[in-house]
C-alpha cells in the first residue's frame, strides 16, 4: 500500500489504510491509469441524491481527483474544478466539509477530519488546480530513507518542484537521523555511519563518522542541512592505535589524537580489522567502564559509588511507595466511601422525619380548620329570637363560638348569651 501512503504514514494514515485496503487493491487495478501517480489520500464521505451516505476516500493523483468506495467511484479531471470551498462541518467543529465546483455542478465531500494530513490534501488539490502541470513533492511521494538536505531542496527549486508544508515537518526527524540520512546519500555504500568526534578533550555534537573507502570526519549543521568534510584517513592511518571500548561509547587513541565514536566502535574495528588493520586493546574489568570508575582514582569511585547508590534507594523508594500507595489507596477509599455513605443515611433519616412532622402538622392544620369551619357552620344554622326560646329549647347560657351565639341575646356583652 505504500503506492498510497508512502514509506511513513502518520497515524490516521495507517487506520485510513486498514479500513479500505480491500477497495485501493482493487482500485489499482480499476480505476488508477497506468502512468498515475497517487498525491495524496484522506478519508470522508459524499450524500446521494437518495440521501444514501457513501463512504470512502479522496485520493489526489497526478493527474486527478477521485472519490473511492466499496463499490462506487468518481473521478474528476483538475481542469473541470473551476473553484473549492473549505468550511467547518455544521455537525462537528473537528470536521471539514468539501465542496467542489464543476461548472454549474457542485460536488459535496463531509467527515474529513481536522488533521494535518486533511490540510496537505487541501494544499495539494489547491496548487493542482492553478497549476495541473507542476509536480508537487508530498508525504506520498517523498522517499523518507532520504533526507531533504540543502542541496537537494536547490534541485527542487531549481526545477519549479512544490513541497508541502506537512512533508517539511514530517521529513525533519531530529539532528541524528538527518544527518545519517544525509551523509548515507553522500556514501551509499557506506560500511558504517555514527556519531562520534576527534581531538576533542569533551564529548562534542555535530560531528559524524563515516566508514567507506576511507574513514571520512565530517561536521553536521541541522539548521543549515548541510555537511561539511574535516577529514579523510585511509584505513592504515588507523593501524597500531589503542582501542578502548566502554559502555557504549569508544576510543580510538593515536599519537596525534583520539577519535570518539559514541557508539558501534567494535563494529568500526571489525570493519578496519577484516582489511588488515591491526588495534591494540586497552583491558578494562567490566566495572571500570561505568562512568566514574574509568579513571581508577579512589575518589572518583566513591563518589560515583554514593551517586548510584543514592539512584537505586531513590528509585526503591519511588518503586516501594507506589505498591504502598496503591496498597492503602483501596483502604482509604473504602473508609472514605463508608463515611460518606453513613452521612448520607443520617441525613436522609433526618430527611423523612422532617417530611414526617410536616406532614402530621398539616393534618393536624386541616382537621383544625375543618372543625372550626364545621362549627361556624353550626353557629350560623342554630338562631334563636330571644333569650325565651334559648331557655325554652334548654340552650341557655349560650357562650361565644357555641351554636345559637348572637350578640342580640348577649345584652351585657360579657360574651354569655342568655345567662340571665
Amino acid at each position: 500500500m505504500q503506492q498510497w501512503f508512502g514509506n511513513k504514514p502518520t497515524t490516521t494514515q495507517k487506520a485510513t489504510k486498514s479500513k479500505y485496503e480491500k477497495a485501493l487493491l482493487l482500485a489499482e487495478h480499476n480505476v488508477l491509469n497506468a502512468d498515475e501517480i497517487v498525491l495524496k489520500v484522506i478519508e470522508a464521505e459524499f450524500d446521494k441524491k437518495s440521501g444514501k451516505e457513501v463512504d470512502g476516500v479522496l485520493v489526489l493523483t497526478n493527474d486527478r481527483f477521485l472519490f473511492i468506495g466499496e463499490h462506487e467511484h468518481q473521478a474528476f479531471h483538475y481542469n473541470e474544478i473551476s473553484n473549492i470551498d473549505i468550511a467547518t462541518d455544521g455537525k462537528d467543529k473537528d470536521e471539514w466539509t468539501l465542496t467542489l465546483y464543476l461548472g454549474s455542478y457542485r460536488q459535496a465531500f463531509d467527515d474529513i477530519k481536522k488533521n494535518e494530513d486533511a490540510q496537505e490534501f487541501f494544499d495539494i488539490l489547491e496548487h493542482k488546480i492553478l497549476n495541473s502541470d507542476k509536480e508537487i513533492l508530498t508525504t506520498v511521494t517523498h522517499d523518507f530513507d532520504y533526507f531533504l538536505h540543502a542541496d537537494c531542496l536547490n534541485e527542487l527549486r531549481e526545477n519549479d518542484v512544490k513541497i508541502t508544508p506537512f512533508l517539511m515537518k514530517q521529513d525533519d526527524m531530529g539532528f541524528s537521523k538527518n544527518g545519517n540520512r544525509l551523509l548515507k546519500e553522500k556514501h551509499p555504500n557506506a560500511l558504517l555511519v555514527v556519531e562520534g568526534h576527534y581531538r576533542e578533550e569533551k564529548d562534542k555534537k555535530g560531528q559524524f563518522i563515516v566508514v567507506d573507502k576511507l574513514v571520512y570526519l565530517y561536521e553536521y549543521d541541522n539548521e543549515q542541512r548541510r555537511a561539511n568534510q574535516l577529514f579523510a584517513w585511509p584505513f592504515s592511518h588507523f593501524n597500531g592505535m589503542t582501542v578502548d571500548h566502554f559502555a557504549i561509547k569508544s576510543e580510538i587513541v593515536g599519537e596525534k589524537g583520539k577519535l570518539v565514536l559514541n557508539d558501534s566502535g567494535k563494529e568500526f574495528v571489525a570493519i578496519l580489522s577484516k582489511a588488515g588493520v591491526s588495534f591494540k586493546n586497552k583491558g578494562r574489568k567490566w566495572y571500570q567502564k561505568i562512568l566514574g570508575f574509568r579513571s581508577g582514582k579512589w575518589w572518583k569511585s566513591s563518589i560515583a559509588s554514593l551517586a548510584y547508590l543514592f539512584i537505586l534507594l531513590t528509585a526503591i523508594g519511588m518503586v516501594s511507595g507506589e505498591d504502598s500507595g496503591e496498597a492503602e489507596v483501596p483502604d482509604a477509599e473504602q473508609a472514605e466511601v463508608a463515611v460518606t455513605n453513613a452521612e448520607a443515611e443520617q441525613e436522609e433519616a433526618k430527611e423523612k422525619e422532617a417530611a414526617r412532622l410536616a406532614e402530621a402538622q398539616r393534618k393536624q392544620k386541616e382537621a383544625d380548620d375543618q372543625a372550626a369551619g364545621s362549627q361556624s357552620e353550626q353557629g350560623a344554622s342554630v338562631h334563636y329570637k330571644n333569650c325565651t326560646a334559648v331557655r325554652e329549647a334548654g340552650a341557655a347560657p349560650i357562650h361565644v363560638g357555641e351554636p345559637g351565639y348572637a350578640k342580640h341575646l348577649d345584652r351585657d356583652g360579657d360574651g354569655i348569651a342568655c345567662d340571665q
